[in-house]
């Protein structure tokens, strides 16, 4: 910019065609249009990246560019817009990505013989049947297909899957040497690891919620699942009465990857089905246990093996076409899709981020067949399994290009940030007050970090404050007025209480007097009788005074209520007169 600037300075005709100089200011003139020149500071190229980017609906480089073309120019524009837009957090964050997932198809090893290898699962089916079942326990020989589906109440423990697989598999066939699976609480509990140690089984568990690494059982989850809409009953509540038929039906039909019936693999023979009471066997079977049975069994392993490799081959170059090869590292950050960890209560899944972080890979793990799987630094109160398989995972990208950019950081909900983690703490020295009084408590200060900051530099120093303290602080003259109208209030109280009881015994002590002078008027109960409702009922204390009254004159008052003792009274002033 400075050498265009000499150069209009100095008159030249190329220049001059090109830039105008306007009150200071550097302006492009092309057909007519002119075009604002920045000069080469970031934080004015920030500032206008920011207004034509994130101000404008962080729409993708190309509406980007056309907003700053309309505006402004400088020599490296394109190429810095590019680079604005691509680092932008909030895109990368919030924007779905159509690019291939990461994790290269890689298969597991073909088995050598049937029995040996063995994938597992548990399907729900959403729904209890009569007998209160709900989940189909998936048992299906890698090598041959055959498989096994055995309902299962919603409550089972690892025991009864224990017991289920030794009643449904081992009692008719062998024990595995491997069983692939997910991590089922009842697949990754210690009783289920003891059992298979004890018989030798090796367990291959899949890393993170990767489901397509256990895809022999997937895929016959998606079998089951097409059969049983064929069978069950519009109510839906049958559906654990229809195994039996289903596996029947799967076991014996022809599977694509091994060109035979799995039960003719696994049971060496081919069963009968009601077709073949209707025509001749169009074969001859070899009896079981002869060197021909024996032959023509290895010949069809044999092909099946041909076969499934040949199945392999295709999926692997079928697949492998819409993958990349993954390339994290240890140290480096990464997005996290938001379907892979917990949702909150009461927020639309539709609305969510698509990814959370970024957070940095810890450890490179797995051996799935598409790739392997990443230990992540998730934050604590994401209780989650921390290891995520490539393709649930998007690299990161960052540039120092930009420091001076607007903040990325996703709004909060109450407009508070929440606190992910206390890093460190401190305590303050706190000055005594002068004269006598409690001490004061000691202040501790907590550097935390906050959710969704992943500098360390945005960590801040806070406060603890004691429960009450603010407000203590701010109405100690308020809290003083209180006190003192609390005291006066006790105060009167109390001297009210001193003067009812001073009363209650000056009437006492005047009825002894009336009593010693003369029982004869009748007076003195008729006065014991109205000292005795005052004490009683404070209410009454009007009209029992009256009544002490006119028990002076006659007793009347005390006594109209009881005629029996009334009658007494007067006959004993009588005899003393």
């Amino acid at each position: 910019m400075a050498e265009i600037i000499r150069r209009l300075e100095a008159k030249d005709k190329v220049t001059s065609a090109e830039f105008e100089l306007v009150n200071g200011l550097l302006f492009l003139e092309k057909a007519g249009n002119k075009w604002l020149c920045v000069p080469h500071s970031e934080s004015l190229r920030s500032l206008f990246l920011g207004e034509c980017h994130d101000a404008t609906g962080h729409f993708g480089f190309k509406k980007t560019a056309a907003n700053l073309m309309q505006k402004f120019w400088w020599p490296s524009m394109m190429k810095d817009a590019k680079l604005y837009v691509e680092t932008c957090q909030v895109c990368q964050r919030d924007k779905p990505h159509t690019q291939a997932p990461l994790g290269l198809l890689k298969p597991l090893p073909i088995p050598e013989r049937p029995d040996e290898s063995l994938s597992m699962d548990f399907m729900d089916t959403l729904i209890t049947s009569k007998s209160g079942m709900r989940y189909i326990y998936v048992i299906v020989d890698r090598f041959s297909k055959c498989a096994r589906l055995i309902a299962m109440p919603k409550t089972a423990k690892t025991e009864y899957v224990i017991r289920m697989f030794k009643e449904n598999w081992v009692r008719d066939f062998r024990l595995p040497k491997s069983i692939v699976s997910d991590r089922d609480v009842r697949f990754t509990s210690e009783l289920w690891k003891a059992a298979a140690a004890d018989q030798g089984t090796q367990l291959q568990m899949t890393f993170g919620n990767h489901p397509e690494a256990n895809g022999q059982a997937e895929q016959l989850n998606r079998v089951v699942q097409h059969l049983l809409r064929h069978y069950i009953k519009p109510n839906q509540v049958d559906w654990d009465e229809k195994l039996a038929l289903i596996a029947s039906l799967y076991n014996n039909a022809v599977h694509s990857a091994t060109g035979v019936s799995p039960n003719s693999l696994l049971l060496r023979f081919k069963p009968r089905l009601p077709l073949d009471f209707l025509l001749p066997e169009n074969q001859t079977t070899a009896a079981p246990g002869t060197l021909e049975s024996a032959y023509r069994y290895e010949q069809k392993m044999h092909q099946a093996v041909e076969q499934m490799q040949k199945a392999q081959a295709t999926m692997i170059e079928s697949e492998n076409r819409h993958r990349r090869p993954s390339t994290f590292q240890v140290g480096d950050r990464v997005w996290v899709k938001s379907s892979e960890l917990g949702q909150e209560h009461g927020i639309s899944r539709k609305l969510m981020p698509q990814y959370f972080g970024p957070w940095e890979v810890l450890d490179i793990v797995g051996t799935d067949p598409d790739g392997p799987s990443y230990v992540i630094r998730i934050p604590g109160h994401l209780r989650t399994y921390p290891v995520f398989h490539a393709s649930k995972l998007l690299p990161f990208k960052d540039t120092e290009q930009f420091p001076s950019r607007r903040s990325m950081l996703p709004p909060t909900m109450d407009g508070e940030v929440d606190i992910d983690d206390i890093v460190d703490h401190r305590e303050l020295p706190v000055s005594r007050p002068a004269g006598r009084g409690r001490p004061p408590k000691p202040k501790l200060q907590y550097r935390v970090r906050f959710r969704h900051h992943t500098d360390p530099k945005e960590d801040r120093w806070e406060t603890k404050r004691h429960e009450g303290e603010d407000e203590e602080e701010e109405g100690e003259g308020e809290d003083k007025e209180e006190e003192g109208e609390h005291e006066e209030e006790e105060r009167t109280e109390g001297e009210r209480r001193v003067g009812r009881q001073k009363e209650i015994k000056l009437e006492e002590k005047g009825e002894k007097e009336d009593k010693g002078e003369g029982r004869g008027r009748g007076s003195g109960r008729g006065t014991r009788g109205g000292a005795k409702g005052r004490r009683k009922s404070e209410r009454r204390e009007g009209r029992e005074a009256e009544r002490d009254g006119a028990g002076g004159e006659g007793g009347g008052g005390g006594l109209r209520g009881r005629k029996r003792r009334g009658g007494e009274s007067t006959k004993e002033g009588k005899e003393g007169e």
